[in-house]
């Protein structure tokens, strides 16, 4: 979080305009082709004995189903549990490619967190952050063919920084057909980013989580029996 609010902070120093990009891609996790992972570890030249227990890890895995007395079995070529120890891992392995991918795409830098992926564009105007928009799309939706993998448009968000001119963004033939939404905040890490990067929808949330604890809290204090004052207080 600290490295993607430096980056907006310093685009905005330089006098750039800046748009996130909040790029999610459908069920990340259990898409994740198991051919895919061997590819990618083969084209980081993988230690022999990694890559062999890895491969050996994946294949020839099956899903059970039983309904009654009846078992339904099927061959598993993708998927790698989120919230298993290895999981995060081999999703990694994958994703990997995609940041080397985009690193060489000018003005965008990509910063990830697991499957939550944000992208930071940046140019001297609107227009120009457009076509930034068009290619890195282009590039993300070219990766994804190749592994397997697409986009989910409707939790795909695009946010413009410090302007209150977002027309130009909102009509873009680009934004219009991908469906993009523009939207004026948006969820990354937990933590609520605006448009303004000042922080007050996440201060409103934060209160309203905290307001809504007290009262639970409260429910728990009566004058005969549950938590005493004191220990409320101390809470």
């Amino acid at each position: 979080m600290t490295l993607l609010t430096k980056s907006v902070e310093n685009i905005r120093k330089r006098n750039q305009k800046c748009c996130l990009l909040a790029l999610d891609i459908a069920g990340a996790f259990d898409n994740a082709s198991h051919p895919v992972i061997l590819k990618q570890l083969r084209k980081i030249k993988c230690p022999p004995n990694t890559y062999s227990m890895v491969k050996d890890f994946l294949c020839k895995r099956t899903a059970h189903v039983m309904v009654g007395n009846t078992v339904s079995s099927k061959r598993v070529a993708k998927g790698c549990p989120q919230g298993s120890v290895s999981g995060p891992t081999l999703w990694n392995i994958i994703i990997g490619d995609l940041i080397t991918l985009l690193s060489n795409v000018t003005n965008v830098k990509t910063v990830v967190f697991a499957d939550d992926i944000m992208i930071i564009l940046q140019g001297p105007s609107l227009p120009a952050i457009i076509k930034e928009l068009q290619n890195t799309l282009k590039e993300v939706d070219n990766w994804c063919e190749g592994n397997g993998l697409v986009i989910a448009k409707d939790k795909t968000a695009l946010m413009p920084m410090f302007t209150r001119d977002k027309e130009e963004i909102i009509n873009h033939p680009t934004v219009r057909e991908r469906k993009i939404k523009i939207v004026t905040q948006m969820k990354y890490l937990g933590v609520t980013l605006d448009s303004k990067l000042d922080w007050y929808p996440h201060t409103i949330y934060l209160e309203n989580k905290v307001l809504s604890i007290r009262n639970n809290l409260v429910r728990c204090s009566t004058a005969n029996w549950g938590l005493t004052f004191h220990n409320l207080l101390t809470i």
